[in-house]
């Protein structure tokens, strides 16, 4: 699944394994392999991590 902000796509193969949250920067382990985006706000983080561990995928 695509995930959209700011004219931005992030891709991610679900299931997500793990999540590591470290201010404006996420780092994640999907099906694919590792992977790590950073924000320019904190809150956009946040946004993002509320998405990936959403269950209605």
């Amino acid at each position: 699944m695509s995930y959209l902000i700011n004219g931005h796509e992030i891709t991610v193969n679900f299931p997500v394994d793990s999540i590591s949250v470290n201010k404006s920067s996420i780092a994640f382990t999907d099906s694919q392999g590792k992977n790590r985006q950073t924000f320019s706000k904190r809150t956009e983080a946040l946004k993002f991590v509320e998405w990936l561990l959403s269950s209605d995928k």
